[in-house]
């Protein structure tokens, strides 16, 4: 009898460590991401547009979008079986029974094929640009060692996850490899290197990062690379096959979700495509900064997701989703009416002629904020019983994505491009909603959310009506900080989210000293 209980409380133990773990990581790689987004911010805002032309930006947006295509195939789905069946084969003495040689074989043989698909497909690759503008073509078979990098990196960095340690993957991405592009402009501009050179010098970066996570394993003896294939009985060889090719279809699904748009602006406009690429490409990174703090969030939630799904709480999920639609939708409508008061003084940051690319901004922001209002959907759905229809509403927005890029890029150009993925996005949230409201009674949506959109409307509107001064600096600073007390003010007022509320309180009562007791 007091062997269970001895079981039973190291379990405990192990998992309150492990939580622990997770809750440190998580607001160190909060940090990292947010940090990194500064210095995406100097890279792709402020130094590629003024130091490097339109065709060379989409050049590198192509090979980078080549590359990480190409990455998410040779990855065989294995980055999602990681997550899913290593803790099968973890453990230290038994140096986690072979699994990462299997998964480095996978992914090499995988690699081989890609290999080979690329030079048959080189001629589909490369051939609007051999018409228009041989950059991308003089340059294309950089996409071979870029997408090597990737997806080693890639099952390097999910396995480093799988043993408790995140933050090291989401620094070398979000950080080192930020660093080192930074570091190659810098030759770049000050005419150490020749343009090839840095071409080569940014591939390069992305080798760097591979090379680090390799010797930090081998570091930490967890690069494990003798083969055993003593796990890999019938019964566990089938459970690989159908998680990776779930792996597989969901991750190919994201790449085409935000990638695929690039691609078709350069087989399907004529005149210039690799500019329009780059325009596309650089007023795309302002948008994104609509979705990027919903990072730390999503992480946190997609925890208690899956444990009230395992004790089958639908109270929790269900208070879980409603109050992650508010959360979401407050921080990415102020930020999207940042974007939106200072639209027109982005193009003094960046060269005007990028102007074109206005409606790219406003689109793709549109695009991500219905993704923050939609809450946890996804994740809800994603850790349900039903997960797999994640799949087949995956599918169908990767078609709905095509079809509208093809209708749309040639009426409307790079807008098009943008306004397809907005509209593809729209409806496949509508229809998860749907079905995550058919199947399991969640309905998170109130008189709250057009209360929220009521508030930005007002703050943006009398914003607009702000007299302008002759400097930009000071008229984005100006709009900026009036926008959001406005909005905040309008927010804490009307009490739609009791989570702001209670931030709120907590911090004046830390700074002003403020007692729930005092009136």
């Amino acid at each position: 009898m007091q062997r269970p209980v001895r079981l039973s409380m190291h379990l405990i133990v192990v998992n309150s460590r492990s939580m622990g773990i997770v809750r440190t990581q998580s607001i160190i790689g909060s940090l990292w991401v947010y940090v990194g987004a500064a210095l995406g911010f100097v890279t792709s805002a402020l130094l590629l547009p003024r130091f490097f032309s339109q065709e060379e930006i989409g050049l590198l947006s192509l090979l980078v979008t080549y590359g990480v295509l190409f990455a998410q195939f040779a990855s065989a789905g294995f980055l999602h079986t990681i997550n899913r069946l290593f803790p099968y084969f973890r453990n230290d003495e038994q140096k986690h029974n072979g699994f990462l040689f299997f998964a480095l074989l996978i992914v090499s043989i995988a690699s081989i094929l890609l290999i080979g698909i690329y030079y048959v497909a080189h001629p589909l690759i490369i051939g609007n640009s051999s018409i228009q503008n041989n950059l991308f073509a003089h340059y294309a078979y950089l996409i071979v060692p870029l997408f090597i990098f990737i997806v080693y990196f890639n099952i390097l960095d999910f396995y480093n996850k799988a043993l408790f340690n995140a933050t090291r993957g989401i620094f070398l991405k979000e950080i080192a490899l930020r660093i080192c592009i930074l570091f190659c402009i810098g030759l770049y501009v000050w005419e150490y290197i020749s343009f090839q050179a840095f071409v080569y010098s940014y591939i390069v970066s992305y080798g760097c990062i591979l090379v680090y996570i390799i010797v930090a394993l081998i570091s930490d003896k967890q690069f494990h690379i003798k083969p055993d294939f003593g796990m890999l009985n019938k019964p566990m060889r089938a459970e690989i096959r159908s998680v990776s090719m779930y792996g597989l279809l969901i991750s190919a699904a994201g790449f085409v979700i935000l990638n695929i748009d690039r691609i078709m602006i350069e087989k399907m406009l004529t005149d210039n495509p690799l500019a329009q690429v780059g325009i596309y490409a650089t007023c795309t990174y302002f948008s994104t900064m609509i979705i990027l703090p919903s990072r730390p969030l999503l992480k946190i939630a997609s925890t208690l997701v899956a444990e009230a799904w395992k004790r089958n709480d639908m109270e929790q999920i269900a208070q879980l989703y409603t109050k992650s639609t508010i959360t979401q939708l407050i921080i990415g409508i102020l930020v999207f009416a940042g974007i939106i008061v200072n639209i027109d003084y982005i193009f003094y940051i960046i060269p005007q002629s990028y102007k074109p690319g206005t409606w790219v901004i406003i689109w793709i922001g549109l695009f991500y904020l219905s993704d923050m209002a939609s809450g946890l959907n996804n994740i809800i759905l994603g850790a349900s019983p039903k997960y797999k229809s994640l799949s087949v509403f995956t599918g169908v927005l990767i078609v709905a994505i095509i079809v509208l890029n093809l209708v749309c890029i040639p009426l409307y150009g790079i807008t098009g491009a943008a306004l397809a993925s907005f509209i593809a996005k729209l409806l496949y949230n509508i229809a998860s909603y749907i079905y995550v409201k058919k199947s399991y009674n969640l309905q998170p949506y109130s008189c709250k959310h057009i209360f929220i959109l009521s508030i930005a409307a007002v703050a943006v509107g009398i914003t607009y009506c702000i007299p302008e001064h002759s400097l930009v600096l000071v008229n984005i600073a100006v709009k900026s900080i009036i926008l959001c007390i406005l909005f905040c003010v309008g927010i804490y007022v009307s009490k739609v989210s009791d989570d702001v509320n209670e931030i709120v309180q907590t911090y004046s009562k830390r700074l002003f000293g403020i007692s729930k007791t005092e009136k």
